[in-house]
């Protein structure tokens, strides 16, 4: 009998090459199937071939355990499989024609055998399960071909973001979300920052309204690291990346520590983007989109094949965007655009190219007022629409292009080999006036400088993984051994104020004056530096499941270099660090859909710069331990989780006395919480995303100024909620609607805490039509509304007493999109 996969001895060539890497000698290995319990319909896009190759590829997908004779299927050829099913009925549609049959002969396992003679050209269909959560897509026009296994409308099960390998979430001991493409498109998300504002364990607005184009996401009340199809991606200076969320598929935000994998990242976590992806099904969309302050917006996202064999496929997104902001004077452009093409010339291989490229000659507002007369009470109440700079100067303007690949190769069912490279090259020009601006001694109008910012980066990321499926014994492990390597370098100028002490004209508050001449700010900064950083990394991580136990444990050894040179006085700083790092975790199954777990985790970030002694700062360092539970009943209808962290970064710098700008690494800061998030389908026509995050971050070693103060701009409490109801074909089909709440807590403003910014609670409404339920001839056309802040709260955010920015007011977007 044969296991498909099926059961093989490791060649010596390739035991000995996983020995190596993963540092451990193995001497015989028999390849299993990871065990799972049966999940509800997978979404599968197995093409056609050996009807051994499908089979494979689908008891990796479904987790199920096929049995059966090698030469049951030998010169026999599949038509593949694509679509949404349940395990079995999936499977009957493979063997459909086949002229072979199957027996259920346990909870996940099926015995392949020759159906009867008299009935050779059919297969015995075992019993059906329609899951009634994919109802509402399932029977709407409107249904994406390219949809990703395991994830059904705002639920997902499954997920790579923590471990690098395609895992049930239930098995991953780490609190993960995943914002699904359906979710970005009923809120109508224009940003990550947008899509992640339902999401436990992210700040995601702390800069308000800058947000648009400087994404600063929070996690665990540390910044978070934000990838690219599980690539880093550089953040150095103003040099951020804003990726417009047409663009993307989904969202994955991972909280806590994930070195162990990725290296160099916050001990908060990390946030992955993950790219629109080539479809060999057919997809064809088309649509414009305008609403308040003038926007126009528009795009295209094509799919499919390329040839008929269906061994190249494509995708090509772009949008473009022109608007006014809630800022007097200040406007925003894009154009984007991302092309990507798949061969995969057999079952075993695959190379994916990606390409993006955005523009923003108009990248919004870089744009901030004081606490005082916006939280705090002043002579005058400043306006939402205040500009603080001078529309004839303020310039903000960035450009990012990219080329990336992922190749992947299966050696046998089992080992896998991945290689995921980028080239990205980043560029921003900021001039702006009034940048941390504050009152003059009349306290009704600003004082003002000239600030300006160039910056320009280059990075090359490469990560390799060999990944295997293997049993010791009882034992199943799901192992991935990788070497990654980044070098990045950043080159910026920073001009503050002028030597001759002539500045902008103070800015009158109540009837401001602008288009006035500004003087060129010749003053650079000492932080404009030319700075190459390189980091190498190797690691090992490995799931073992026993039984209804799976422990995740992993270790990482990083180095990292920094070469600085200083444009203000032309010094050189060399700086190199080395840290290992790890994880370990486990989960158990109680039932098929209760989980708790528990986990330790380590991260580090390299730091530049010396100590009071002159040594080279070590990195922080963060540790944490977390437990919680995962619940995923109905069948993956829905998916909760519960978590307790309590996460601590040390080797932070703070100021000593000995000397003006002296440092030590005696800081310690602390994050202690719970977190609680649920996506669920509540029937089959009602989607429901809920949240609650409590965070109580304190600086629990520091200078007394700050000592057992929290961080600015991190709440405390957080809570949302957003439901989602296609309505039924009895009343009026094809029509969604959907409503939502985001409560944000009060924060302290500044790393003092002198002063408080009040909470807010935001309302946010989307209405989606199909017209051609209505209209046969208009098939395809899909109608929206969405409205955030319905109730046009003003709202501030602050993290010091003169950097405080507004959030967005009432914005109300429609759409019309076309499908073919």
């Amino acid at each position: 009998m044969t296991l498909s996969p099926p059961r093989r001895t490791m060649a010596p060539a390739r035991a000995a090459a996983l020995a190596l890497l993963a540092t451990s000698a193995l001497s015989v290995i028999t390849f299993n199937p990871a065990p799972a319990y049966a999940q509800g319909a997978v979404t599968y896009d197995i093409a056609a071939g050996s009807l051994s190759g499908v089979l494979n590829q689908f008891a990796r997908q479904s987790h199920v355990e096929l049995i059966y004779d090698a030469p049951l299927t030998q010169g026999i050829a599949s038509n593949g499989l694509k679509g949404s099913y349940g395990a079995v009925e999936g499977l009957s549609r493979i063997l459909s024609g086949t002229g072979l049959t199957y027996r259920q002969t346990g909870a996940n396992t099926f015995t392949l055998e020759r159906a009867p003679a008299a009935d050779a050209r059919t297969v015995q269909l075992g019993p059906v399960q329609v899951e009634g959560a994919a109802q509402g897509a399932a029977d709407s026009a409107m249904a994406r071909p390219d949809a990703v296994p395991g994830i059904k409308g705002y639920v997902a099960t499954r997920g790579a973001g923590a471990t690098k390998t395609d895992t049930p979430l239930i098995e991953v001991p780490a609190s993960i979300s995943v914002v699904t493409h359906d979710q970005i498109v009923d809120q109508d998300a224009q940003s990550v920052s947008q899509a992640l504002r339902y999401t436990p364990g992210i700040v995601a607005e702390q800069r308000g309204i800058n947000e648009d184009s400087l994404e600063y996401l929070y996690t665990r009340g540390f910044q978070a690291r934000s990838f690219l199809d599980g690539l880093a991606i550089p953040f150095s200076g103003f040099n951020v990346a804003t990726r417009d969320a047409y663009l993307i598929d989904r969202v994955e935000s991972v909280r806590g520590p994930v070195s162990v994998v990725y290296g160099q990242t916050p001990p908060g976590g990390l946030v992955n983007i993950v790219s629109k992806q080539p479809t060999t099904q057919p997809l064809h969309e088309v649509f414009f989109e305008t609403g308040s302050y003038g926007r126009a917006r528009g795009g295209f996202d094509l799919g499919g094949a390329l040839n008929g064999s269906g061994t190249l496929s494509y995708r090509l997104t772009a949008v473009g965007m022109t608007t006014g902001t809630q800022t007097a004077y200040v406007r925003q452009k894009r154009i984007a655009v991302a092309p990507a093409i798949t061969w995969k010339p057999d079952d075993r291989t695959s190379l994916t190219v990606i390409g993006n490229y955005q523009k923003d000659p108009e990248a919004g507002a870089f744009n901030y007022v004081p606490a005082v007369g916006t939280v705090l009470p002043g002579k005058v109440a400043i306006p939402r629409s205040l500009n603080t700079g001078d529309p004839g100067y303020d310039r903000y303007r960035k450009e990012e292009e990219s080329i990336a690949y992922r190749f992947e190769h299966s050696f046998s069912d089992a080992l896998r080999f991945r290689q995921n490279f980028r080239y990205l090259h980043n560029s921003q020009t900021i001039h702006h006036v009034g940048d941390g601006s504050s009152y003059d001694t009349t306290g009704t109008a600003l004082t003002r400088i000239a600030y300006n910012n160039f910056g320009t980066v280059d990075a090359v990321t490469l990560d390799n993984q060999l990944s295997a499926d293997f049993a010791t014994g009882p034992l199943r492990h799901k192992m991935v051994v990788g070497a990654d390597f980044q070098n990045t370098q950043f080159d910026h100028h920073l001009y503050y104020s002028r030597l001759d002490g002539l500045n902008p004209a103070n800015l009158v508050i109540a009837a401001p004056v602008y288009f006035q001449p500004v003087p060129e700010p010749n003053f650079l900064l000492g932080s404009s530096t030319r700075e190459r950083t390189q980091q190498a990394g190797i690691y090992a991580q490995d799931q073992v499941s026993l039984g209804q136990l799976t422990v995740v444990g992993g270790l990482r050894q990083d180095w990292a270099g920094t070469h600085s040179l200083s444009y203000k006085d032309g010094s050189v700083t060399d700086q190199n660090s080395h840290a290992l790092t790890g994880r370990i975790g486990a989960v158990y199954r109680i039932t098929p859909w209760l989980a708790p777990y528990v986990s330790f985790s380590t991260s580090f970030q390299p730091q530049a710069g010396n100590t009071d002694t002159g040594a080279p700062l070590k990195p922080t360092k963060g540790k944490q331990v977390e437990a919680g539970i995962k619940i995923q009943p109905g069948g993956g209808k829905s998916f909760v989780t519960l978590a307790a962290y309590d996460l601590r970064q040390t080797n932070v710098t703070v100021s000593n006395s000995l000397y003006t700008g002296s440092v030590t690494q005696t800081g310690e800061v602390r994050s202690r919480g719970v977190e609680a998030e649920a996506h669920a389908w509540l029937t089959a026509r009602l989607q429901l995303i809920g949240s609650y995050t409590h965070d109580e971050v304190k600086n629990t070693s520091a200078t007394a100024n700050i000592l057992g103060k929290a961080p600015a701009g991190i709440p405390q409490d957080m809570a949302a909620l957003w439901l989602s109801w296609d309505l039924p074909e009895g009343t009026l089909p094809g029509l969604k609607l959907s409503a939502g709440g985001r409560y944000v807590g009060g924060s302290y403003g500044n790393p003092t805490n002198t002063f408080r910014v009040p909470s807010y609670t935001l309302a946010d409404l989307g209405v989606q039509y199909e017209l051609g339920r209505a209209v046969p001839r208009l098939s395809g056309v899909l109608l929206g509304v969405n409205v955030s802040n319905l109730f046009d709260r003003t709202y501030v955010t602050c993290t010091d007493l003169t950097y405080c920015t507004f959030g967005q007011g009432r914005q109300v977007l429609a759409s019309l999109k076309y499908r073919w």
